[in-house]
């Protein structure tokens, strides 16, 4: 499925902070944070917030997650 530039980027940030190590957290964290901020003042809903995109992006999500993680593994099964 082909998806928006700003919106893939912004579902990888969310995939990098869910699987980074904790000690680059912060980071990560941060770069979620911008993008959700840089999604927001593009948004044409004046009452947006963080904690509302996320929950709209909660589906897209779930389903790109689950795309990197089968992607991840057949990747690895091809090395064995």
């Amino acid at each position: 499925m082909s998806r928006n530039p700003e919106l893939e980027a912004l579902l990888q940030a969310k995939f990098d902070l869910d699987f980074c190590a904790t000690d680059q957290r912060d980071t990560f964290l941060q770069r979620f944070h911008l993008l959700l901020d840089r999604a927001l003042a593009q948004s044409a809903e004046p009452g947006l917030t963080r904690a509302g995109l996320e929950e709209i992006l909660r589906e897209p999500y779930t389903e790109f997650r689950r795309a990197k993680l089968l992607e991840e593994r057949a990747r690895l099964s091809r090395l064995r």
